[in-house]
């Protein structure tokens, strides 16, 4: 008589350490507020026109600054809110970061050319200033935004080179 319960309690059992395990995996991310000195990030970032309706963003972080070690880097690009203020994402492309010689992180990734102005490249971080955000009240990830419309002026202000014509001949005949 004791096993016909059995099935039971193990689905019950089952579903209760989904219901369980899921709120402990839900990801909080807290923007981290401005700062003057950016964190102490020194990064580069390169934007050109590909073929197509494509933007080729590549990005360096030469020094991780106080947000050191950096998690994960991403291109973002959210919706406008709706009518009850929620977004959907965009654009979510994660950038694959790689260690150069000399020691400078590098990785590049295309974005459509619609979502460039609303884009931005999110620095993901679970620690600031050397000290864990995985404790108390805030716990969870960290991100600094660094909106990529301020390097599409830098882009579209640089006309490619022109083709020079050839240099007037100084010879007389």
């Amino acid at each position: 008589m004791r096993f016909r319960f059995l099935p039971l309690a193990t689905g019950v059992l089952a579903i209760t350490a989904v219901v369980l395990l899921t709120s402990r995996c839900l990801a909080h991310w807290y923007e981290l507020g401005a700062a003057k000195d950016e964190y102490g990030l020194k990064y580069d970032v390169g934007v050109e026109a590909t073929n197509g309706d494509k933007l080729n963003v590549s990005f360096t972080l030469a020094d991780q600054g106080r947000l050191k070690p950096i998690h994960s880097v991403f291109v973002m690009a959210l919706s406008n809110p709706d009518r009850s203020g929620s977004r959907t994402y965009l654009v979510k492309t994660p950038i694959g970061m790689k260690q150069t010689e000399d020691g400078k992180l590098t990785g590049q990734v295309e974005v459509a050319k619609e979502f460039a102005n609303r884009a931005v490249i999110r620095i993901f971080t679970m620690t600031v200033d050397g000290r864990s955000q995985n404790t108390g009240p805030t716990a969870g990830a960290r991100y600094y935004d660094i909106p990529l419309k301020k390097f599409l002026n830098k882009a579209a202000s640089q006309s490619p080179a022109s083709i020079a014509s050839p240099p007037a001949s100084n010879i007389v005949k």
